[in-house]
Protein backbone atom coordinates (compact mmCIF):
# COMPACT_ATOMS: atom_id res chain seq x y z
CA UNK A 1 0.00 0.00 0.00
CA UNK A 2 1.06 3.78 -0.69
CA UNK A 3 -1.00 5.58 2.15
CA UNK A 4 0.61 8.81 4.37
CA UNK A 5 -0.54 11.11 6.72
CA UNK A 6 -3.66 11.75 8.28
CA UNK A 7 -5.61 14.84 9.99
CA UNK A 8 -4.17 14.92 13.78
CA UNK A 9 -7.69 13.84 15.34
CA UNK A 10 -7.53 13.52 19.18
CA UNK A 11 -9.40 10.05 19.50
CA UNK A 12 -7.32 8.53 16.38
CA UNK A 13 -4.50 9.48 18.41
CA UNK A 14 -5.42 7.83 21.19
CA UNK A 15 -5.84 4.81 19.40
CA UNK A 16 -3.55 1.74 20.35
CA UNK A 17 0.18 1.74 19.20
CA UNK A 18 -0.02 -2.02 19.84
CA UNK A 19 -2.49 -2.14 16.77
CA UNK A 20 0.79 -2.58 15.04
CA UNK A 21 0.43 -6.28 15.09
CA UNK A 22 -2.43 -6.34 16.12
CA UNK A 23 -6.37 -6.80 13.53
CA UNK A 24 -7.56 -8.89 16.86
CA UNK A 25 -6.76 -9.28 20.38
CA UNK A 26 -5.23 -12.60 20.26
CA UNK A 27 -2.30 -11.32 18.07
CA UNK A 28 -0.86 -9.38 21.25
CA UNK A 29 -0.31 -12.10 22.97
CA UNK A 30 3.46 -12.63 23.70
CA UNK A 31 4.61 -16.69 23.71
CA UNK A 32 5.80 -18.74 25.56
CA UNK A 33 9.14 -18.22 24.12
CA UNK A 34 8.81 -14.55 25.16
CA UNK A 35 7.59 -13.36 21.40
CA UNK A 36 4.74 -12.85 19.73
CA UNK A 37 3.55 -13.84 16.86
CA UNK A 38 6.14 -12.28 13.55
CA UNK A 39 3.89 -10.00 11.55
CA UNK A 40 4.85 -7.67 8.42
CA UNK A 41 4.98 -4.28 8.96
CA UNK A 42 5.72 -1.94 6.25
CA UNK A 43 7.46 2.05 6.19
CA UNK A 44 7.46 4.70 3.59
CA UNK A 45 9.65 7.38 4.30
CA UNK A 46 8.28 10.69 2.50
CA UNK A 47 8.41 14.09 1.48
CA UNK A 48 5.92 16.41 0.56
CA UNK A 49 6.11 17.52 -2.80
CA UNK A 50 6.38 21.45 -3.77
CA UNK A 51 3.02 23.22 -3.14
CA UNK A 52 1.64 20.00 -1.46
CA UNK A 53 0.79 19.54 2.18
CA UNK A 54 -1.23 18.36 5.02
CA UNK A 55 -4.56 19.63 3.82
CA UNK A 56 -4.32 17.96 0.13
CA UNK A 57 -3.06 15.23 1.83
CA UNK A 58 -6.07 14.78 3.87
CA UNK A 59 -8.26 14.69 0.90
CA UNK A 60 -6.33 12.01 -0.48
CA UNK A 61 -6.90 10.23 2.44
CA UNK A 62 -10.28 10.81 3.02
CA UNK A 63 -10.57 8.89 -0.79
CA UNK A 64 -8.74 6.09 0.73
CA UNK A 65 -10.47 5.56 3.57
CA UNK A 66 -13.72 5.20 1.57
CA UNK A 67 -12.27 2.88 -0.79
CA UNK A 68 -10.68 0.57 2.01
CA UNK A 69 -13.99 0.45 3.70
CA UNK A 70 -15.82 -0.23 0.13
CA UNK A 71 -12.93 -3.63 -0.21
CA UNK A 72 -13.70 -4.30 3.88
CA UNK A 73 -9.94 -3.55 4.32
CA UNK A 74 -9.78 -5.08 8.11
CA UNK A 75 -6.78 -6.66 8.14
CA UNK A 76 -4.18 -3.30 8.17
CA UNK A 77 -3.77 -0.65 10.07
CA UNK A 78 -2.05 2.43 9.66
CA UNK A 79 -0.16 5.08 11.20
CA UNK A 80 2.17 8.37 9.99
CA UNK A 81 5.09 9.26 12.13
CA UNK A 82 6.18 12.50 12.49
CA UNK A 83 10.09 13.05 13.78
CA UNK A 84 10.40 14.94 16.67
CA UNK A 85 13.57 13.79 18.02
CA UNK A 86 15.54 13.18 15.18
CA UNK A 87 19.23 13.85 13.42
CA UNK A 88 20.45 14.97 9.81
CA UNK A 89 20.15 11.60 8.59
CA UNK A 90 16.22 11.62 9.21
CA UNK A 91 15.67 13.99 6.33
CA UNK A 92 12.00 12.72 5.05
CA UNK A 93 8.77 14.98 6.41
CA UNK A 94 7.09 11.91 7.67
CA UNK A 95 6.93 8.29 7.59
CA UNK A 96 3.75 6.04 6.82
CA UNK A 97 3.92 3.20 8.71
CA UNK A 98 1.43 -0.02 7.97
CA UNK A 99 1.14 -3.37 9.73
CA UNK A 100 -0.72 -6.55 8.30
CA UNK A 101 -2.77 -8.96 11.18
CA UNK A 102 -0.62 -11.41 9.48
CA UNK A 103 1.72 -12.41 5.72
CA UNK A 104 -1.53 -13.79 4.30
CA UNK A 105 -3.77 -10.72 4.84
CA UNK A 106 -0.19 -9.04 3.41
CA UNK A 107 -0.45 -11.18 0.29
CA UNK A 108 -4.33 -10.52 -0.59
CA UNK A 109 -4.30 -6.79 0.66
CA UNK A 110 -1.60 -5.46 -1.21
CA UNK A 111 -2.71 -7.99 -4.59
CA UNK A 112 -5.85 -5.56 -4.38
CA UNK A 113 -4.22 -2.63 -4.30
CA UNK A 114 -1.72 -3.33 -7.23
CA UNK A 115 -5.21 -4.49 -9.12
CA UNK A 116 -8.04 -1.41 -8.03
CA UNK A 117 -5.86 1.34 -6.85
CA UNK A 118 -3.94 2.85 -9.51
CA UNK A 119 -5.98 6.27 -9.30
CA UNK A 120 -5.29 6.51 -5.53
CA UNK A 121 -2.11 5.93 -6.59
CA UNK A 122 -1.45 8.32 -8.61
CA UNK A 123 -3.55 10.75 -6.50
CA UNK A 124 -0.93 10.32 -3.21
CA UNK A 125 2.10 10.54 -5.29
CA UNK A 126 1.08 14.02 -6.32
CA UNK A 127 1.10 14.78 -3.21
CA UNK A 128 4.37 13.32 -1.65
CA UNK A 129 7.61 11.89 -3.05
CA UNK A 130 8.61 8.57 -1.22
CA UNK A 131 12.51 7.14 -2.09
CA UNK A 132 12.02 3.99 -0.34
CA UNK A 133 9.37 1.27 1.09
CA UNK A 134 10.87 -1.24 3.33
CA UNK A 135 8.93 -4.05 5.10
CA UNK A 136 9.87 -5.68 8.35
CA UNK A 137 9.43 -9.04 10.23
CA UNK A 138 7.93 -7.66 13.83
CA UNK A 139 8.20 -10.04 17.13
CA UNK A 140 6.88 -8.47 20.51
CA UNK A 141 8.55 -9.08 23.50
CA UNK A 142 6.24 -6.95 25.72
CA UNK A 143 2.58 -5.98 25.16
CA UNK A 144 1.43 -2.62 26.54
CA UNK A 145 -0.12 -3.10 29.60
CA UNK A 146 -3.47 -5.07 30.30
CA UNK A 147 -2.47 -6.37 27.22
CA UNK A 148 -5.22 -3.87 26.17
CA UNK A 149 -5.06 -1.14 23.47
CA UNK A 150 -3.53 1.73 25.18
CA UNK A 151 -3.46 5.36 24.20
CA UNK A 152 -0.47 5.34 22.84
CA UNK A 153 0.99 8.01 20.25
CA UNK A 154 4.98 8.40 20.49
CA UNK A 155 7.46 5.72 19.19
CA UNK A 156 10.93 5.08 19.49
CA UNK A 157 13.24 3.42 17.32
CA UNK A 158 16.73 2.75 17.51
CA UNK A 159 19.19 0.06 14.47
CA UNK A 160 21.33 -2.46 16.44
CA UNK A 161 24.10 -4.73 15.13
CA UNK A 162 25.08 -7.97 16.99
CA UNK A 163 28.87 -7.78 17.91
CA UNK A 164 31.12 -10.67 16.74
CA UNK A 165 30.89 -13.55 17.95
CA UNK A 166 27.15 -13.12 19.10
CA UNK A 167 23.91 -14.97 17.91
CA UNK A 168 20.56 -13.78 18.01
CA UNK A 169 19.63 -16.05 20.62
CA UNK A 170 21.69 -14.32 22.82
CA UNK A 171 20.29 -10.81 22.31
CA UNK A 172 17.54 -13.04 22.53
CA UNK A 173 18.07 -13.94 26.24
CA UNK A 174 18.94 -10.84 26.96
CA UNK A 175 15.77 -9.31 25.63
CA UNK A 176 13.52 -11.22 28.12
CA UNK A 177 15.55 -10.45 30.96
CA UNK A 178 15.41 -7.02 29.98
CA UNK A 179 11.66 -6.97 29.80
CA UNK A 180 11.21 -9.20 32.72
CA UNK A 181 13.19 -5.87 34.40
CA UNK A 182 10.98 -3.47 32.80
CA UNK A 183 7.70 -5.06 33.74
CA UNK A 184 9.17 -5.32 37.75
CA UNK A 185 9.69 -1.51 37.24
CA UNK A 186 6.29 -0.44 36.15
CA UNK A 187 6.66 -0.02 32.91
CA UNK A 188 3.68 0.04 30.55
CA UNK A 189 5.70 0.25 27.28
CA UNK A 190 5.37 -2.08 24.34
CA UNK A 191 8.40 -3.68 23.38
CA UNK A 192 9.32 -5.21 20.02
CA UNK A 193 12.08 -6.12 17.48
CA UNK A 194 11.65 -5.43 13.70
CA UNK A 195 14.25 -7.07 10.95
CA UNK A 196 15.04 -6.41 7.40
CA UNK A 197 12.55 -8.42 5.03
CA UNK A 198 12.01 -6.69 1.95
CA UNK A 199 13.55 -3.13 0.41
CA UNK A 200 16.26 -2.20 2.46
CA UNK A 201 19.33 -3.90 0.22
CA UNK A 202 22.60 -4.26 2.06
CA UNK A 203 20.72 -3.38 5.23
CA UNK A 204 23.27 -1.73 7.81
CA UNK A 205 21.27 -3.15 10.76
CA UNK A 206 20.32 -6.43 12.29
CA UNK A 207 17.21 -5.36 13.59
CA UNK A 208 15.48 -2.34 15.02
CA UNK A 209 14.14 -1.99 18.87
CA UNK A 210 10.81 -0.32 18.72
CA UNK A 211 9.07 0.99 21.60
CA UNK A 212 5.94 2.56 21.82
CA UNK A 213 4.49 4.57 24.95
CA UNK A 214 1.11 5.75 25.86
CA UNK A 215 1.93 9.36 25.49
CA UNK A 216 5.14 11.64 26.04
CA UNK A 217 4.78 11.60 29.93
CA UNK A 218 5.30 7.23 30.02
CA UNK A 219 8.47 8.57 27.61
CA UNK A 220 9.38 11.06 30.54
CA UNK A 221 8.96 7.89 32.97
CA UNK A 222 11.34 6.09 31.02
CA UNK A 223 13.73 8.66 30.62
CA UNK A 224 13.60 8.75 34.65
CA UNK A 225 13.98 5.03 35.75
CA UNK A 226 16.47 4.44 33.07
CA UNK A 227 19.25 7.76 33.86
CA UNK A 228 18.13 8.07 37.47
CA UNK A 229 16.09 4.41 38.68
CA UNK A 230 19.38 1.73 38.03
CA UNK A 231 17.71 1.12 34.99
CA UNK A 232 21.13 2.17 33.23
CA UNK A 233 23.14 -0.46 35.73
CA UNK A 234 20.58 -3.52 34.79
CA UNK A 235 20.90 -2.86 31.10
CA UNK A 236 24.49 -2.78 31.01
CA UNK A 237 24.95 -6.01 33.09
CA UNK A 238 21.98 -7.72 31.16
CA UNK A 239 23.46 -6.80 27.63
CA UNK A 240 27.30 -6.38 28.16
CA UNK A 241 28.96 -6.40 24.51
CA UNK A 242 25.90 -8.22 23.04
CA UNK A 243 24.94 -6.23 20.43
CA UNK A 244 25.82 -2.17 19.11
CA UNK A 245 22.87 -0.07 18.94
CA UNK A 246 22.50 4.27 17.93
CA UNK A 247 20.75 6.78 19.39
CA UNK A 248 16.99 6.32 19.54
CA UNK A 249 14.61 8.39 17.08
CA UNK A 250 11.30 9.55 18.58
CA UNK A 251 7.83 9.75 16.44
CA UNK A 252 4.94 11.30 17.21
CA UNK A 253 2.17 9.14 16.18
CA UNK A 254 -1.35 9.49 14.15
CA UNK A 255 -3.38 7.03 13.56
CA UNK A 256 -4.63 6.43 10.17
CA UNK A 257 -6.88 3.54 10.44
CA UNK A 258 -7.05 0.19 12.68
CA UNK A 259 -9.23 -2.00 13.79
CA UNK A 260 -9.52 -2.96 17.56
Amino acid sequence: FLFFSCEQRTAAILAAIVSLFLTVPALAQVSKDGMGKVLPVELFPCNYRDGQGEAELNEVIDRWSSYADDKGIDNYAAWTLMPYHYGPDQDFDVIWMGAFSDGNAMGSTIGEWLTSGGELQAAFARVLDCDAHLLLSSAMYMAPADNRTPASAIISMMDCELNKGHRYSDIKAAELRWVEYLRGAGSRAGYWHWFPTFGGGDAEYDYKVVTAYRDYAELGESFERYANGGGRETSEGIFADIDDCDDARVYVATTCRWKR
